[in-house]
């Protein structure tokens, strides 16, 4: 099935651009509430998988026996902007560990946060892997990996145990085994799995509302659930959609954004998963296509869409600050 039209980008009226794309709402018990596109084809979750990716370290004892706090757990679960906020608490949290930050294997990055990296650079630094926006999950791994006593050097790597149990957790959410999928590696050097993205979907359900886990795995995921909601600055960003979308439904609607036009929201109430991949892999679109998915579920209230009305349908402007056009769900899009 080919993938839909989904979103446009107008100028003065007139569509420029388009945007096409796959996405589906999977139920707790693994049933297709609602499909677009093509949803069965292989795909790269990326950091969309963050979430559960944090399991482990919530699971094996690791979080209480190094008292991580919410912060933590919700950088965990992060692709952070590198804002100073994000950078101390991870510095912090590897200088409790008796570790610095040339222990995360991902590599130096500036800020994705546009401010924060002119201030980093207007001061004579450079980037470094703490701004890296997968810090925080790599620091995760590191204490589970010191919990557990398991070699540090190597943590990234595909045949390490924890990634061993990484994919087990993934492939017991996603309701499928990953493990004999094809594998990439991601862009801070962890393993980068493929699932077909209804199976996304389901893994997001499930993680919603975890049902036919163990009871350890159930509890985690209700931990996270907690400290994302608590702290849903440290799950993004000031003015990101995951970080927006948390603190403005309360904790109702937990998003994740993953690269190349990912993006899957956790409904726990609900006990829903939503999983879309933009085709092109543009991340501007993919916003405006959940938003418009959790208007047509009648996941939000009005309030909360007047609030998040600029994640739903952004305005474009140009170097003068003039309205030149907007990012709007395709006309067709939805309407049946």
């Amino acid at each position: 099935m080919p993938h839909e039209l989904i979103v446009e980008v107008t100028r003065n009226g007139n569509v420029e651009s388009q945007h096409t794309g796959s996405a589906a709402v999977c139920d707790f018990a693994g049933n297709v509430v609602h499909s677009w596109g093509d949803t069965d084809a292989l795909m790269f979750p990326r950091s969309a998988l963050k979430p559960m990716l944090a399991i482990q370290v919530v699971e094996s004892g690791a979080s209480e026996h190094f008292s991580l706090d919410d912060k933590e757990l919700s950088l965990a679960c992060a692709s952070h902007q590198g804002e100073a906020i994000h950078e101390k608490k991870v510095a912090g949290w590897l200088q409790r560990l008796g570790l610095n930050q040339n222990h995360l294997a991902c590599g130096p990055a500036l800020p994705d946060d546009e401010a924060s990296a002119q201030r980093v650079l207007a001061s004579g630094q450079v980037g470094c892997r703490l701004h890296h926006n997968c810090s925080g999950k790599h620091a995760a791994f590191l204490t589970t990996a010191l919990h557990m006593d398991m070699p540090l050097e190597t943590y990234h790597r595909v045949d390490h145990p924890l990634q061993v149990l990484s994919l087990d957790i993934l492939s017991d959410l996603a309701g499928v085994d990953i493990r004999h999928n094809p594998m990439g590696v991601d862009g801070c050097g962890f393993p980068a799995p493929t699932m077909p993205l209804v199976a996304l979907a389901r893994a997001a359900a499930r993680f919603a509302h975890p049902v036919n886990l163990s009871s350890q795995r159930v509890k985690a995921i209700y931990r996270l659930h907690a400290a994302v909601k608590n702290q849903p600055l440290y799950a993004a960003g000031h003015g990101t959609v995951v970080s927006d979308l948390n603190e403005i439904t309360k904790g109702a609607v937990l998003a994740k954004t993953g690269a190349e036009g990912v993006l899957i929201a956790a409904l726990p109430a609900q006990g829903l998963g939503i999983a879309l991949k933009i085709t092109d892999g543009n991340a501007r679109a993919r916003p405006v296509a959940l938003l418009a998915i959790l208007d047509h579920m009648g996941a939000l209230s009005d309030d909360e869409k007047r609030r998040l009305q600029g994640h739903a349908n952004p305005r474009i402007t140009n170097s003068r600050s003039e309205i030149t056009g907007d990012i709007r769900p395709a006309e067709s899009w939805l309407a049946a």
